[in-house]
């Protein structure tokens, strides 16, 4: 039976696909983030392993109080980048209409008049703000409970029992290669899309003010 309450796919996929749009215009698209979001996270864990450096008990433990407390943030977050879309559009409601697209479960913003054209553009790229960080949020915080997870095995592998065959040597070798592997690419994803998050923040911030101002 299919557990449709769990959407870790979903989210994955919506916080990927908000990446290929330009200044939170849906009909801008570009294929840059496939490089920084793909290619060198491979480059970052390939170049750590090949120099040998891999994680320890110690070193584990701070990454996991470290996520831990970016996880907490980022659910913050989630709440406050809501609940300012909600403010916005409550702020406006005089000057827009919200209709309800049929073929989308979306909704569509337009001025009820012709001279207000800026502040339904201000609005759809503030809804369109909202929409791709909340999924980038999302995404980073499974990240976040992923590594947390991945780094827990590596924190109590000592705990784990121990074999002295040679076969046992080598699985634990490969484990530890592929286990560090996995871990160095996640980390640089997480780190790609705090960037990516902070920078969002950061243009419609500016553009909030800017807005502000002209008013």
């Amino acid at each position: 039976m299919k557990w449709n309450n769990i959407k870790l796919n979903e989210i994955r996929k919506d916080a990927k696909e908000s990446l290929k749009y330009k200044d939170f215009n849906a009909n801008s698209k570009t294929k840059v983030y496939l490089l920084y979001l793909y290619v060198l996270p491979i480059l970052f864990a390939l170049v750590l392993l090949s120099l040998g450096l891999f994680i320890e008990k110690e070193i584990a433990s701070y990454f996991i109080t470290s996520i831990s407390i970016f996880a907490g943030l980022f659910f913050s977050l989630l709440f406050i980048v809501t609940d300012k879309y909600k403010e916005k559009k409550d702020n406006l409601k005089d000057t827009i209409i919200i209709a309800k697209e049929d073929n989308h479960n979306e909704y569509d913003i337009t001025v009820k008049e012709n001279d207000d054209s800026e502040v339904c553009n201000y609005l759809k790229r503030y809804k369109n703000f909202s929409i791709f960080l909340v999924r980038q949020i999302s995404f980073t915080i499974v990240l976040a409970v992923v590594l947390i997870l991945s780094l827990s095995i590596i924190y109590f592998s000592p705990l784990f029992p121990q074999m002295d065959s040679l076969l046992w040597k080598y699985v634990r070798l490969a484990a530890k290669y592929l286990l560090n592997g996995i871990i160095y690419y996640w980390i640089a994803q997480f780190i790609v899309f705090l960037i990516v998050i902070l920078s969002n923040m950061y243009v419609m911030l500016l553009d909030d003010i800017n807005f502000e101002k002209g008013k």
